[in-house]
């Protein structure tokens, strides 16, 4: 007696699982319809054409603003960490993980000297090499 009840509950979860994907199917191809109408609408209207797909939202896209990442830097002090560079990037929110590489590559372009691990200190900028260049040229 189990076995027979084992094997028509399997049976009826490979109905229902066949019944999900037909109507799973039918469904795209109604949104897809939806998409088409709402695109003509569009059109007629004189609005945007753009299609717009039925269903949640997943939260407002943000939008900040460009961060000048040198005035940045002078707003540090001369020795600084990955925290007090997160602090202040932390109000155009921007991620931990962002503000490590914009301190590396600080580093790299000669800015910033990395004193430890997280630690940083500014490097002194003199003339620029163009200026030094052009000084021992003349």
């Amino acid at each position: 007696m189990p076995e027979n009840l084992i094997t028509s509950v399997k049976r009826e979860i490979g109905r229902l699982t066949k019944e999900i994907g037909r109507r799973t199917s039918e469904l795209a191809a109604v949104k897809d319809e939806l998409i088409k109408h709402q695109r003509a609408y569009r059109l007629l209207a004189g609005g945007n054409t753009k299609p717009q797909r039925p269903g949640r939202r997943r939260g407002r896209a943000r939008r900040t603003t460009p961060v000048n990442w040198n005035a940045m830097l002078d707003q540090l002090p001369s020795r600084f960490t990955v925290g007090d560079l997160a602090k202040e990037a932390g109000a155009r929110r921007k991620s931990s993980g962002y503000v490590r590489q914009v301190a590396v590559r600080w580093a790299k372009q000669g800015k910033t000297k990395r004193i430890g691990r997280g630690k940083y200190q500014k490097v002194k900028q003199g003339k620029s090499r163009a200026a030094a260049a052009s000084q021992r040229n003349k």
